[in-house]
């Protein structure tokens, strides 16, 4: 429906909320698994135990993602950025938007993997990576480490900056 959506509470199983327009807010909880997507508008996750995987979807808004750990982090969107802040994930962590920047502040997860058509790619990483990065037109600058899981950034057009620490 149209509206926000929010929910301060702790769910055994699977919470799942969907909107066509209007923000999501989710906060201070433990879930078995979050599933939240919204066509338009925006996401805010913060304070969120998921003992399984969360998933975010986001057509046209903005995701912001703290203090959250979980197995697996997946968020994809058309347009709009995302700003993950200390959110740890045990295995993945999959980001897909069309046109929209993505901002890592001290996250981590075994693997990572973030596509971006436009936008920027930049923020830390708490533990080394091996890097693989592509951009089509856009600055490199990622630490040359040979350690830890891999971490694939790829945008057509932006910069990619990682820091580790």
């Amino acid at each position: 429906g149209t509206g926000r959506a929010s929910c301060y509470a702790s769910v055994s199983g699977v919470l799942k909320i969907k909107t066509s327009t209007g923000d999501i807010h989710v906060g201070n909880s433990t879930v078995g698994a979050l599933d939240l997507a919204v066509s338009t508008g925006a996401v805010t996750v913060s304070d969120v135990k998921c003992r399984g995987d969360m998933t975010v979807g986001v057509s046209t808004g903005k995701a912001y993602l703290t203090d959250v750990s979980c197995e697996n982090v997946t968020s994809r969107g058309s347009t709009g950025k995302i700003v993950l802040t200390r959110v740890i994930a045990a295995n993945k962590c999959t980001i897909e938007r069309s046109t929209g920047d993505v901002r890592f502040e001290g996250c981590d997860a075994a693997e990572l993997s973030v596509s971006t058509g436009t936008g920027d790619v930049t923020g830390s990483l708490l533990t080394e990576k091996v890097f693989i990065t592509d951009t089509g037109t856009g600055k490199v600058d990622v630490p040359r480490t040979t350690t830890g899981g891999v971490c694939e950034i790829r945008t057509d057009t932006g910069r990619i900056i990682i820091r580790i620490g």
